[in-house]
């Protein structure tokens, strides 16, 4: 049993470290994207959307990292019942937040990369215009979608058996949820889901055919005018790649509940650290492929 908890202690301080660095990471990147709005300029519709995810990550990571720093300081029931169904709102908001800008954001670069006619050139004006008002709705959706989720949950603390436990959940969420509230957060998620993936693949078949056109062009003009724009698409499909299988683990792990792995303290703690991987390395994600190529494409 020393053993385990010996595991136990090292799998929630990489917890701890990985959220760290991922909240210190999402700052950098506030900070970067948010200069334009500090000194007055207007900000490119990428900046706005880029420093919407920022702060969504910021949350995730805040949300879910908080009742794990009570809990490592012995003080599981700190926050109480309240506290608890505050961080578990601001965490199911935040994570819905970041996958609606996820999704705002591949659709921006998919209307960005697209061609040049008459149809597409008013949806640019209209992205350029507007990404700050989609961002806000983005902010009130999620705020009410998941407004239900505080007062259709009840909290108690997993006091019994703590050796067998190790008190993984501090706290169990147990949850009463009416069939319509099930229906429309499934619903909002899977249509933002659809919504990047054919976002994803429109940008695919753009830069092939993209690649196929200028196979035989070897002029260097060309390639350094269209490089920020293929950089930046790269970008994006690489983050939508990881954004998908994490959110999908994450969900599974609130759909089956952590009750069903009480059993396994190892698959417990690795499924939180999943749930918490894209709002983590999203910034490092970016960040190699230069802070500011995706600001360039406007």
């Amino acid at each position: 049993m020393a053993q385990a908890t010996t595991d136990v202690m090292v799998l929630k301080a990489v917890f701890l470290f990985q959220a760290g660095a991922g909240i210190l990471g999402n700052a950098f990147l506030l900070s970067t994207y948010s200069s334009s709005f500090l000194t007055g300029h207007r900000p490119k519709p990428t900046d706005v959307v880029l420093s919407n995810l920022a702060v969504a990550n910021s949350l995730v990571l805040i949300s879910k990292g908080t009742p794990h720093v009570v809990d490592v300081l012995g003080l599981p029931g700190a926050l109480g019942p309240s506290g608890y169904r505050v961080s578990y709102y601001l965490h199911r908001v935040s994570r819905d937040l970041s996958l609606c800008t996820t999704c705002l954001l591949s659709c921006l670069q998919a209307i960005t990369i697209s061609p040049r006619s008459a149809a597409w050139a008013a949806l640019k004006g209209w992205a350029s215009k507007n990404m700050g008002s989609s961002c806000l709705f983005c902010w009130t959706l999620n705020l009410a979608i998941n407004s239900f989720f505080p007062m259709q949950i009840s909290v108690s603390w997993n006091n019994s058996s703590v050796s067998r436990t190790e008190n993984l959940l501090f706290c169990q969420y147990k949850f009463s949820l009416s069939g319509i509230s099930v229906i429309l957060v499934s619903f909002v998620g899977a249509t933002l889901i659809v919504l990047m993936v054919l976002a994803s693949v429109y940008m695919v078949c753009l830069l092939h055919s993209h690649r196929r056109r200028v196979h035989y062009v070897h002029h260097s003009s060309l390639t350094r005018r269209t490089s920020p724009e293929k950089r930046a698409t790269n970008t994006i499909l690489l983050m939508v790649a990881n954004f998908i299988p994490f959110y999908f683990l994450n969900s599974m792990c609130i759909f089956y509940d952590t009750k069903s792995f009480s059993s396994y303290l190892w698959l417990q703690h690795i499924l939180k650290l999943l749930g918490i991987c894209f709002p983590s390395l999203s910034p490092l994600v970016l960040l190699l492929q230069n802070s500011r190529v995706l600001g360039s494409c406007f």
